[in-house]
């Protein structure tokens, strides 16, 4: 048999494979970009894709599971028009810039407010007894429940509850000793 009878040959069983391939893999591709971009004008472009890419890639290799290989290359061109979809054009406008500025120099003010009410309550913190303070940080600051600090702390969840709530009166009546 000559060379050119076997390609043709190899050619036609390759073209087979690959239409069967489409026809049962097109819908569930198709269905699965239209879940994920919810943009169905974009959907047969991008389906499209995926086919290309498949082919141009290493499809033979991977021909046992073609299914997993597409839905492989599907995920990323999903991932990359989503991608696409959220830049957006930017256009200088020195309004809108100014006024972002005004409002960053009015929040730089208000840092400096925070920092200052942190460095204050930290300096509280430190007044508390040890129990207190590692209650009070455990439960508010770490977000444990009274459960789970107790369980931390070796105590009772009982004890947490009036820990936190005495250290609560504490830090107020020394936050308030610092105003006057």
């Amino acid at each position: 048999m000559d060379q050119l009878q076997v390609n043709s040959q190899t050619d036609g069983a390759v073209r087979a494979r690959l239409e069967e391939i489409f026809r049962r893999c097109s819908p569930d591709l198709h269905r699965y970009v239209q879940r994920r971009l919810q943009r169905s004008a974009d959907v047969p472009d991008l389906t499209q894709e995926i086919f290309e890419r498949f082919i141009r890639g290493d499809w033979q290799a991977r021909a046992r599971n073609p299914h997993a290989y597409l839905f492989g290359i599907a995920s990323n061109v999903v991932a990359e028009a989503w991608l696409a979809q959220q830049r957006d054009v930017v256009t200088y406008d020195s309004e809108v810039s100014s006024r972002v500025g005004e409002t960053l120099a009015g929040e730089r003010a208000g840092d400096s407010e925070n920092i200052a009410l942190q460095d204050e309550l930290t300096q509280a913190l430190e007044q508390l007894p040890e129990g207190h303070r590692l209650a009070i940080l455990l439960t508010k600051r770490d977000g444990l429940s009274g459960r789970e600090a107790a369980a931390r702390m070796g105590i009772s969840e009982a004890s947490i509850r009036v820990y936190v709530c005495e250290a609560r009166a504490k830090l107020k009546n020394i936050l308030k000793q610092r105003e006057s």
